[in-house]
């Protein structure tokens, strides 16, 4: 292994286990211990490493010294939108979150209302930290991504939105841009920041203006031949899981927008229909049910299909708390009964409606390879 990509296996370990010794890294790459000794020197002068503190060992031996990654050394951004909301945060190198912003975007945004608001929420985040270099932009994408080129393909709800090269058009180098859909980044960052990487396979049902799914399979993220792997808004509503929706998409019938359609007033009728449900109103409650079911319908089809481990829910829906997941368990575990299957448990993201905007942020840092100084 060439010194570049012994380090950021290096830098990888750390991030994955935030706190480990050197002893345990040697493990965990397979390499001689005096081989990380030595690099991890390096990366210690060079700012990218610290010690910080001894750990006593209960065998004889010399005590652990507990490497973790330096807070100083650089920093990252993360963006995750869709039509109707715009997140950004910024990390620094160990990633600890240390600026988070929401913008609220205008009814039916065009390409350039989003790609203005991109541009002045990186000014803004940047301000914020000045001293810690941009090392990686991470940006979750609704709908289709080419990550290799940095396009974001195409989506229905955001005007024009079609070919866009964001590098280009915010004027980043594609190098330092990690491009990926929103729903991915959202399981990645679940995965990582939420220290979720015992769990194998993990799930992550993603429920907004849109709806999509992921899958963290061995710590990678399936993303598919042509990088449109989750994409669950088209499957047709199967029969008998609501009243009417039988020739109907799950995008249309399982949504924000079908409890809500986009409109001046959409987000007060949103935090209206909330607080009905939270008040136990009669049809608010009915509404949601019906839209439950849809997910719950969903999860038992990748249920079947995966077998997961556990199932992270995100997005408008967690607004509504217990009164929705409780729902959604039950449903779930009712659909599998007669399958042979355990439903297996279903948790809210560990970042709230920001999941999407630390995942891509994770998503740089996990990409970004270090300069290498030859040492």
């Amino acid at each position: 292994m060439d010194p570049a990509t012994l380090e950021h296996c290096i830098v990888t370990e750390i991030r994955r286990a935030r706190e480990i010794s050197r002893r345990e890294l040697a493990d965990c790459l397979g390499i001689a211990k005096s081989t990380a000794g030595r690099r991890i020197d390096t990366m210690i002068a060079r700012g990218i490493v610290v010690e910080t503190r001894i750990q006593k060992c209960q065998e004889a031996g010399r005590p652990r010294r507990m490497l973790e990654l330096a807070s100083s050394y650089g920093s990252f951004l993360g963006f995750d939108f869709d039509s109707r909301r715009l997140y950004g945060v910024l990390t620094d190198f160990s990633q600890t979150v240390l600026t988070m912003k929401r913008v609220l975007l205008p009814e039916n945004p065009t390409r350039q209302i989003v790609l203005s608001h991109i541009r002045e929420l990186i000014s803004e985040l940047q301000l914020t930290a000045p001293s810690l270099p941009i090392l990686g932009v991470g940006i979750g994408v609704p709908g289709h991504v080419e990550r290799a080129t940095g396009q974001a393909l195409w989506n229905s709800q955001i005007k024009d939105w079609e070919n866009v090269n964001l590098p280009l058009e915010l004027d980043l180098p594609l190098e330092i841009v990690h491009l990926e859909n929103n729903t991915r980044v959202t399981a990645i960052g679940e995965y990582w920041q939420g220290r979720h990487t015992a769990i194998n396979p993990l799930v992550c049902l993603n429920i907004r203006t849109g709806l999509g799914a992921a899958i963290v399979l061995d710590g990678k993220i399936l993303d598919g031949r042509h990088e449109k792997s989750g994409e669950i808004c088209g499957w047709k509503v199967s029969p008998g899981s609501a009243e009417t929706d039988q020739d109907d998409s799950l995008e249309n019938v399982a949504t924000a927008r079908s409890i809500i359609p986009d409109g001046p007033q959409a987000q007060a009728e949103w935090t209206q229909f909330v607080a009905e449900c939270k008040e136990g109103d009669v049809s608010a409650i009915h509404q949601l049910d019906r839209v439950v079911r849809h997910h719950s319908d969903a999860l038992r089809r990748i249920v079947q299909l995966i077998d997961p481990e556990a199932i992270f829910v995100a997005g408008m829906f967690l607004e509504l708390g217990a009164v929705y997941l409780d729902r959604l368990r039950t449903c779930l575990a009712e659909a599998v009964e007669d399958l042979h299957f355990d439903a297996p448990p279903i948790r809210p993201v560990t970042a709230g409606e920001f999941a999407g905007a630390v995942g891509a942020a994770s998503l740089a840092a996990l990409q970004t390879r270090l300069p290498y100084s030859g040492i």
